[in-house]
């Protein structure tokens, strides 16, 4: 399936990290008005990115290092057009001047790094992925410098690194590899097992209009109830519910009948207008003490979260865990889920105006 949409809408970081939970194979291709950019994923590592930012060859980068004089760069240049199948600039280097692949792929893994954290600025433009194999170099499009590690970088760890300097520090390796270890223990204990399992099913163009279900069925894993709403002009409509077999008739039947109007200043049109995810009480309005009373009471904590679709708001889904006081478990893998719902919505219907 493939994934598209803008940059306004989810984040470059976001998409890096389903396509890593979800161990994807392919290109992800970047335009915006910075220029363009493409990452290839390999298993959800990245094992080559690049960009019209950065127009660098390998060779200059391995002269400008020393890690290579510019005699041998000339030579190697020359031996790669002689040659009837394509052979990497780094391979020939290797093979015929004795420079080590320990420090082609070094410099090869930084420029990368030096590429991706350009990308995490990117915040307007389109992007777009699909699933292929990987061509190992030939590829004219694909690898135009060269630039492909045989081992994959970790998207965590560059976002984990990129974050650091930020703070402007030095980025220490080792404090990087324990807050990564840190990371992914806590995601395994958060069930990023159920996120993988859900994405795969988001897989198959025969769910449709089955994604609100999909929805509802991985929220009740981790929320002791919830609504779907459609979003209708300034209206929220109830459309599926789980979970309120309180309110003692038919809760589906109640749902579908459920109309609230969205307020200026309300939780509902915070979440419209930013389009991510909330997490707090919900606020004195209209509509929310609507809710509330339709509720029979709500909890301090509450999620209210979007999905997404050609750039608009198509639906709210509120959540809660009224009565069992627990806080909401894995609701930053369930954002996820959410961003990658909107997406694979979105080419459902595409496909349905094409047939």
């Amino acid at each position: 399936m493939a994934l598209e949409g803008y940059l306004e809408d989810l984040e470059i970081r976001d998409i890096l990290q389903i396509l890593s939970l979800s161990k994807k194979t392919g290109t992800l291709t970047l335009r915006s008005s910075h220029g363009e950019g493409l990452v290839c994923i390999m298993e959800g590592q990245i094992i080559r990115a690049t960009s019209s930012f950065f127009p660098e060859t390998l060779g200059q980068l391995l002269r400008k290092d020393k890690i290579t004089t510019e005699s041998q760069v000339d030579k190697a240049l020359k031996i790669q057009k002689s040659l009837d199948h394509h052979q990497p600039l780094g391979q020939i280097l290797i093979e015929n001047f004795q420079i080590t692949s320990a420090s082609i792929e070094q410099v090869v893994a930084r420029q990368i790094e030096k590429i991706i954290f350009n990308f995490f600025s990117w915040n307007v433009g389109t992007f777009s992925f699909r699933l292929e194999e990987i061509v190992n170099f030939g590829s004219a499009l694909l690898n135009p410098l060269d630039f492909m590690l045989e081992k994959g970088l970790s998207s965590q760890r560059l976002i984990l690194k990129e974050e650091q300097s930020g703070e402007n520090e030095v980025p220490d390796d080792d404090q990087i590899d324990r807050k990564l270890a840190e990371l992914e223990d806590q995601q395994s204990r958060q069930g990023l097992g159920l996120l993988r399992g859900m994405l795969a099913e988001l897989e198959h163009p025969e769910l449709g209009g089955g994604i609100i279900l999909l929805i509802l069925r991985y929220a009740s894993e981790i929320m002791n109830r919830a609504i779907v709403f459609d979003v209708r002009g300034n209206q929220l409509v109830g459309v599926g519910q789980f979970g309120l077999s309180n309110l003692n008739i038919e809760a589906d039947n109640l749902v579908r009948q459920m109309t609230l109007h969205i307020d200026a200043g309300s939780i509902f049109a915070q979440v419209m207008k930013d389009k991510i995810a909330v997490r707090s009480a919900l606020k004195k309005t209209l509509a929310e003490e609507s809710l509330r009373s339709f509720l029979n009471g709500t909890p301090d904590d509450i999620f209210l979260g979007p999905l997404v679709s050609d750039g608009k708001v198509v639906a709210l889904l509120y959540g809660d865990n009224y009565l069992s006081g627990h806080p909401i478990r894995e609701a930053n893998a369930f954002e996820v889920f959410l961003s990658q719902a909107g997406l694979a919505m979105e080419q459902a219907l595409g496909s349905s105006d094409l047939s």
